[in-house]
């Protein structure tokens, strides 16, 4: 799931993800235990053409980079990249399943929120009343 993720932000918005392309390059041996997998080579493709383009980059652009120099590397690669070079897999669509009772967690969720983050308002714990007592 991950790996589709990554995908996903490298082949449909990799311009504004020069972070993610930083991170990539940095642990780029993370990587090395799913070239092999079946499962991955397609997504892998994507992740070897990002990496291979700015390590090809970073190489041309010297040695003893500083940080916001890579970064700048990166920003101008990531608008010279060809997106016809990374294959386009369908969009990921996450779906929300609601539990039989949502309220257990919400309500208890959204006043320890309200509570917490209250800023400027002063709430006494002991006037708040999430549940009435009463049985009638």
């Amino acid at each position: 799931m991950m790996l589709e993720i990554i995908n996903s932000c490298l082949s449909n918005s990799l311009h504004h993800n020069p972070n993610l392309v930083y991170a990539l390059l940095y642990k780029r041996e993370l990587f090395e235990q799913f070239r092999t997998h079946p499962s991955f080579q397609d997504i892998m493709q994507n992740l070897d053409t990002v990496i291979g383009f700015f390590s090809q980059r970073l190489e041309q652009a010297g040695s003893d980079l500083s940080v916001e120099r890579v970064q700048e590397v990166i920003m101008k690669g990531a608008q010279a990249l060809p997106t016809d070079r990374l294959k386009k897999f369908p969009e990921l669509k996450f779906k929300y399943v609601e539990e039989d009772q949502p309220e257990d967690f919400f309500i208890p969720y959204v006043w320890s929120l309200v509570f917490n983050s209250g800023v400027g308002l002063h709430w006494s714990p002991h006037g708040i009343e999430l549940f009435s007592m009463d049985s009638g």
